[in-house]
């Protein structure tokens, strides 16, 4: 697990330093659109131009495709970043909570998704809802995968987590343990603990049928419950000019996952909330615990 020092995950691990990428990607534009131009003829041939550069950063790169742009390719410096998100794909496609998924290329790391450009304004109780049932289908999606993708992730049930030994980065085993057995118990030994999101405001956005779908799933897991995300919300409720009340936020996140098939009790969310910051070493829940 990686986060930033500051923000909604502060101390729960530790950022890479400068330079961890072996083969970084250009920073130039104009280099980077060259470029996916000859990825596009080769790997991607049924995607419409012309190409336009929306980022050139060392670990991705991104472009509108069409006029006026319709897709959106995504290219991934770091291999397992290109993975995490194909597999956020195919683990969620049946919820309609991301841009749909036209085609990859695991050689090139790259993949061509709808361009989502209407932003899902979250700064009112009834949008800030959407976010957290959009969170609420992701946490809960294992309950609805087919056999083939269930029986393809069994190696992640927490029925298996319980039994095994605590990540290296952990600090407090115990209370890793104990989050994950409240886990089990919520959402059943079957289940897949999914999270990790990117969650920010310029994330949230709307799909062509109006709902609102996440974009850059690449952080997602299977093996770090919803918790952190829950903790996000939090964060993000009272940023930006928001006064939504942590409490609201997980009262409101409760009832989605419950209706979805969890069985959360308020205070068995309180407690592995509590029991993940222990087991991190997380700076502050951001009052989502009170």
């Amino acid at each position: 697990m990686t986060s930033t020092l500051t923000g909604p995950l502060a101390g729960a691990a530790e950022v890479r330093p400068d330079g961890w990428l072996a083969t970084p990607l250009t920073t130039d534009p104009a280099q980077a659109s060259a470029q996916a131009r000859s990825l596009i003829c080769r790997h991607h041939p049924d995607a419409p131009g012309p190409v336009c550069c929306l980022t050139a950063r060392y670990r991705t790169a991104t472009f509108t495709l069409g006029n006026p742009p319709s897709l959106l390719l995504k290219r991934h410096g770091d291999e397992a970043a290109y993975l995490g998100e194909v597999l956020a794909y195919q683990l969620l496609d049946s919820e309609h909570v991301l841009p749909d998924l036209h085609s990859t290329c695991d050689d090139s790391q790259t993949l061509v998704v709808d361009f989502l450009h209407r932003p899902a304004a979250i700064d009112h109780k009834a949008s800030f809802e959407e976010l957290i049932a959009a969170v609420a289908a992701i946490h809960t999606a294992p309950a609805r995968w087919p056999t083939a993708t269930a029986d393809t992730m069994a190696s992640w049930r927490l029925a298996t987590a319980v039994e095994a030994p605590a990540p290296a980065w952990i600090r407090d085993p115990t209370a890793w343990h104990r989050l994950l057995q409240m886990t089990a118990d919520a959402h059943g030994a079957f289940h897949v603990p999914l999270g990790h999101l990117d969650l920010k405001t310029d994330h949230a956005r709307r799909r062509p049928d109006g709902h609102l779908a996440l974009i850059d799933t690449e952080t997602l897991r299977p093996d770090l419950t919803g918790l952190p995300d829950l903790i996000t919300l939090a964060y993000l409720a009272g940023t930006e000019g928001r006064q939504l009340p942590p409490r609201w936020v997980r009262q409101v996140y409760r009832r989605h996952t419950n209706d979805l098939g969890a069985q959360w009790s308020d205070t068995d969310l309180v407690r592995a909330l509590t029991a993940f910051a222990d087991a991190t070493g997380l700076h502050s829940l951001h009052g989502v615990d009170e």
